[in-house]
């Protein structure tokens, strides 16, 4: 006999997984929020000033979101090297998906 192979929801999937556990993270709310209300890309220190972040925590964030296509890097060979930041469509489309969670939120447990 075979064994039973059970499909398992989207949000149980190790990408959609990875993508909720992200979003619980520290900071990564406040990230997606702020770049998202930006109309020009960011660079480093820009980020961790306005969203009062500390390095090592916001290279991480980076990080995760460059692993998953939600932050597009672009580095230019300059000398200081200067690296900027943007949302990418993908972190863009997940906009509505948020506000929607917290309108459903502010409804439910306000």
């Amino acid at each position: 006999m075979q064994p039973v192979v059970e499909n398992q929801p989207t949000c149980l999937k190790s990408t959609g997984r990875n993508i909720v556990d992200l979003l619980g993270r520290s900071h990564v709310l406040d990230m997606l929020y702020f770049m998202s209300n930006q109309d020009k890309p960011l660079r480093f220190n820009e980020l961790k000033r306005e969203l009062s972040i500390t390095a090592t925590t916001l290279s991480r964030r980076l990080e995760d979101f460059i692993s998953l296509g939600f932050i597009n890097r672009e580095v230019f060979a300059e000398v200081p090297a200067r690296v900027e930041y943007s949302l990418s469509d993908k972190a863009k489309s997940l906009g509505p998906v948020l506000r929607n969670l917290f309108d459903w939120v502010e409804s439910n447990y306000s």
